[in-house]
């Protein structure tokens, strides 16, 4: 079992990032999906469905920034998470275009790449955590 890591800034700002972008998705997704609806063309019990899925998701990022020290599966859960999460939301944009409004396709697209910036950023953050740690 490794040695948990003490988070860096530069991770630690990224995973705040993260919670802060992703509650409010939640808090449109869960508060407002008539409104998002309207202008994408998307079901409003999906939209809501989605909002209400991702609050475990807003947990565990503020329960892993707000360790001091964090196991390293605990972040690489975060990581692993972002990339699947845009991965999904990168493949429904471009297989269901046809079928999706391009204000659907553009929401989707746009979460999507978010999330792997995101993921990228903290995978950046997690080396140079395990760097200063070591």
């Amino acid at each position: 079992m490794q040695e948990p890591v003490e988070p860096g800034s530069l991770l630690r700002n990224v995973l705040l990032a993260d919670a802060v972008l992703s509650a409010g998705v939640v808090t449109l997704l869960t508060l407002v999906p008539a409104t998002l609806a309207g202008i994408t063309g998307l079901p409003t019990t999906a939209l809501r469905a989605v909002g209400v899925g991702l609050i475990p998701w807003v947990a565990l990022l503020i329960w892993v920034r707000t360790r001091q020290r964090v196991p390293p599966s605990a972040i690489g859960w975060v990581i692993g998470l972002n990339t699947l999460g845009a991965l999904v939301c990168l493949a429904l944009a471009a297989g269901a275009a046809a079928h999706m409004s391009s204000a659907a396709v553009i929401f989707i697209a746009v979460n999507g790449l978010g999330a792997l910036l995101l993921a990228a950023v903290q995978l950046v953050g997690w080396r140079r955590s395990a760097a200063c740690s070591a």
